[in-house]
């Protein structure tokens, strides 16, 4: 399994993360939970591109790929949410999206094709077209001034708008920043410590469960 990743953090407030991906052989890659739901651009051998919406992972989940292949992932902050779909799409289900030449159509709108380069200006036109929202709530959570409203109606709004509860969405986050720190060579004990696990074993159990990798075996986690 041979794949080359390159990531990027966006100075947009309603991305995540970035990703472009480029496959140098045939293989399995391990899809794991990071709290967000995709946008994806699959490149082939022979430039032929699929778009599609994958949802919000909840588990790992083995995804085969073939040498040649490329691409693009747009990773959305936690607060978006496709306001035309009736629910947060969640676990292994995609939705295939119409291609045709250098656009893709979502809900009868032509974007062009997703590149390493453009999602920002892309999200900006999917936002004006009404095709992306945002919930105030959600947004204002992770923030240092969050918005009046009780612990309760919180987590209602975090469960609609992304598919899955709050607790999970930490647990996810806390298992990437573990994997983060441990691939750059940290102590497990001190990782342990600092991220507020019980102890190492159960560091170790949390990121086994979420990323379906042990700490002797991280070279297969990259989305984190």
């Amino acid at each position: 399994m041979v794949q080359k990743h390159t990531s990027r953090r966006s100075s947009h407030p309603w991305i995540d993360t970035v990703w472009q991906t480029v496959c140098l052989s045939d293989g399995l890659y391990s899809a794991t939970p990071d709290g967000s739901w995709d946008l994806i651009r699959s490149i082939a051998p022979d430039g032929q591109s699929l778009v599609f919406l994958s949802g919000q992972a909840t588990e790992p989940v083995e995804v085969p790929y073939r040498d040649g292949e490329s691409s693009v992932v747009i990773s959305f902050a936690a607060h978006v949410y496709l306001p035309r779909d009736k629910a947060p799409r969640v676990g292994p289900e995609i939705r295939m999206l119409p291609v045709r030449d250098a656009t893709f159509q979502l809900d009868g709108v032509d974007l062009p094709l997703p590149t390493f380069e453009n999602v920002e200006p892309l999200v900006d036109t999917m936002i004006a077209a009404g095709l992306l929202a945002s919930n105030d709530l959600v947004a204002r959570a992770f923030g240092e001034t969050p918005k009046a409203a009780s612990p309760r109606s919180v987590q209602q709004h975090f469960k609609q708008t992304t598919g899955i509860t709050q607790k999970s969405f930490q647990m996810i986050r806390r298992a990437q920043e573990a994997v983060r720190r441990l691939k750059a060579g940290e102590a497990p004990a001190g990782v342990a410590v600092d991220l507020g696990y019980a102890d190492q074993p159960h560091m170790i159990k949390s990121i086994k469960k979420i990323m379906g990798a042990l700490p002797s075996n991280l070279e297969t986690v990259h989305k984190i």
